[in-house]
């Protein structure tokens, strides 16, 4: 559905009614049929009309004992203001990604089993990562026996005669600068070196504080150590005590219970005598280990380091816990800080490997000698190539083949649809990947909107997740030929925020097609046409209600939209009342003050002009629902 979203600050005013009246007349204007191309804005009028007559029977109401209305008439008009007008169609759409691509298998892998998936729907990726891969231990076997029958020397060789041609062609005015090029290659490896060697330093310098720290660890672990191992001999025979006091108590415990079972058989005094010599035997076990127990506590708080501050046998093991603990953690760093001056000499080896062919390169370029030579190097070069090319096409399907093994992500994104698992063949699309940062909203528009539609306008876009914001967007695409319901397929292109955009909802989408700011508008039946062809207006010089008395302005129009056009000229001036109609037979309005006496109901928000008699501002546009300062007449 097509909106035309109008920006205007003007409003239509009413002045008091004054029956009776007479007022000049002038050519009728042009006037475009409004009623009938907007039927569904004239229901909107409609609707708000009886809301007003509710309101003003309510009021009707409220004044009854005034005495019988008066009917009045009064003109309605429009008070020049700056303001902009807009053009604009509206319609609805999808948020959909904008871009989107598909990772398949090619047509000489699609024998090959998956060996491994690296991604889960949902994941984000960028491109190039690893989708998947395939079991490729029989093929990467069938391009080792390949290689075996082919002459290496034929990459040296091509090498060879590409790096002649190249030296030929430019040998003259590449030489300098191949020789500014290398030794600026020389100084960042002799540079890369050295950093190398000063990362080499900090690792040496960080492993040999981990190396002090872990000695200094070891150190108070076998002190502590030591100190838990004599205060454990020193407790030993209370310990053994205690397990000897209550492994008695256990078989006095189980005497008990044998005696118990014994009397409750049979009550006889043996058994009850036996049963309570059981008893006291328990009674004498269970004292025997409390003691115990007392012995070794007070054994096992006696012991102290006091060297250590460690007092009692707890404090001392849990100090050797501690030391343990910290002598695994040194350790550990220890041995980081090891790998890291292994990975720096490593390093060291790369940056040496690259000073040295670095300035190979630069000594080669430095002994060049004339073009002569170099022509006869391309000819040498040309004849060990022509010799080398023997390399079989099937070495080169199958390796082919291995790449096409490796699938990657043809762009970056997130996994949407994925259909690849362990062990089974893929024959199609094995990922789709979608950019949930790049995202389009997809609409459709009525053919009637299409035509004054561009790519590239700018797009005002709304949706139920976004409430209140408005997000910036452009018109990118408008299909050229219609779908099966008669409408055009388009896209806009979200540039602004779009956090709360997410892919599948619905959106709405104001298409603004012509924006004019800082002008004057009126309704498009304010403007008159002399018979010279002269454009005027007719502004208020005097008088009130049907009184008024205007006089006619020239002016020059400029845009315009269903319902405003914009004017100019020399002799407009902001607040100028002008009249809504230039047909002087209409745009006068018949009302009851009786209807209205303390409020009007209006659409638009005009502003009111007139007498105290008249209603308040009285109707100052099409009522009920015309945008505000529309079409002239009733």
């Amino acid at each position: 559905m097509e909106e035309n979203e109008i920006t205007s600050p003007f409003v239509e005013d009413a002045t008091t009614p004054d029956t009776g009246s007479t007022q000049p007349t002038a050519p009728a204007p042009k006037r475009r049929n409004w009623f009938r191309r907007h039927t569904k804005l004239c229901v909107a009028v409609v609707i708000l009309a009886v809301v007003a007559a509710v309101v003003g029977s309510q009021l009707r109401k409220s004044k009854a004992a005034a005495g019988a209305s008066a009917d009045y008439q009064y003109v309605r008009t429009t008070t020049l203001k700056t303001t902009s007008l807009n053009d604009s169609v509206t319609v609805n759409g999808t948020v959909k990604s904008g871009d989107e691509a598909s990772v398949t298998v090619a047509d000489s892998a699609k024998t090959y089993k998956v060996a491994s998936v690296n991604v889960e729907v949902g994941d984000t990726v960028q491109e190039g990562d690893v989708i998947a891969t395939l079991d490729t231990t029989d093929l990467e076997k069938q391009i080792e026996n390949a290689e075996q029958s082919y002459n290496d020397t034929l990459q040296q060789a091509q090498t060879s005669y590409d790096r002649a041609v190249d030296e030929y062609n430019t040998a003259v005015v590449q030489h300098e600068n191949n020789l500014i090029d290398l030794q600026a290659k020389i100084d960042d490896a002799d540079k890369n070196l050295s950093d190398a060697q000063d990362a080499l330093e900090t690792a040496k310098s960080s492993r040999d504080s981990a190396q002090s720290a872990y000695d200094s660890a070891c150190s108070s672990y076998d002190t502590i150590k030591a100190a838990y191992d004599n205060a454990a001999a020193s407790i030993s025979t209370f310990t053994d005590a205690v397990n000897a006091a209550a492994n008695t108590q256990n078989d006095a415990i189980s005497r008990v219970n044998s005696a118990i079972a014994a009397y409750n058989a049979d009550p006889s005094e043996a058994n009850q005598a036996a049963m309570n010599e059981a008893n006291d035997a328990l009674s004498d076990a269970q004292a025997a280990y409390q003691q115990a127990q007392n012995d070794l506590a007070n054994a096992q708080n006696s012991c102290s380091v006091t060297e250590l501050g460690l007092y009692g046998f707890t404090a001392i093991q849990q100090s050797l816990n501690s030391a343990e603990q910290t002598k695994t953690s040194a350790q550990n760093a220890l041995t980081s800080a090891q790998n890291a001056v292994e990975t720096a000499q490593n390093q060291i080896e790369t940056c040496e490997s690259q000073q040295k062919s670095a300035h190979d390169s630069y000594d080669q370029e430095k002994n060049y000698s004339t073009i002569k030579a170099k022509a006869q190097n391309v000819e040498d070069a040309k004849t060990k190539l022509e010799q080398a090319k023997r390399t079989p096409d099937t070495l080169t399907t199958l390796k082919d083949t291995l790449a096409n093994c490796t699938l990657t992500a043809t762009m970056s994104g997130t996994i949407t649809a994925l259909d690849a698992t362990v062990g089974s063949v893929c024959t199609g699309t094995v990922a789709t990947i979608q950019n949930t940062d790049a995202l389009v909203v997809e609409v459709t528009i009525p053919s009637n909107d299409v035509p004054g539609l561009t790519t590239g306008m700018s797009c005002n876009i709304t949706s139920d997740a976004t409430g209140d914001d408005v997000i910036a967007g452009t018109l990118t695409q408008i299909d050229p030929v219609a779908n099966d319901s008669g409408t055009f397929g388009a896209k806009v292109r979200v540039n602004g925020d779009a956090g709360d955009l997410l892919i599948g909802i619905q959106a709405k989408v104001e298409i603004v097609k012509s924006a004019t700011d800082g002008v004057f508008t009126v309704p498009i039946d304010a403007i008159g046409t002399k018979e010279d062809g002269t454009q005027y207006v007719l502004r208020k010089t005097g008088g009130e209600g049907t009184d008024m008395t205007f006089e006619e302005v020239t002016v020059t129009t400029g845009d315009a939209n269903d319902y405003y056009t914009v004017i100019s000229g020399d002799d407009l001036k902001e607040g100028d009342v002008i009249r809504s109609s230039a047909d002087l037979t209409q745009g006068i309005v018949t009302g009851s003050s009786d209807d209205t006496a303390d409020f009007f109901f209006t659409a638009g928000g005009d502003e009111p002009i007139g007498g105290a008699d008249a209603p308040a501002g009285g109707p100052g546009g099409d009522m009920g629902g015309a945008p505000a300062g529309g079409p002239g007449g009733n």
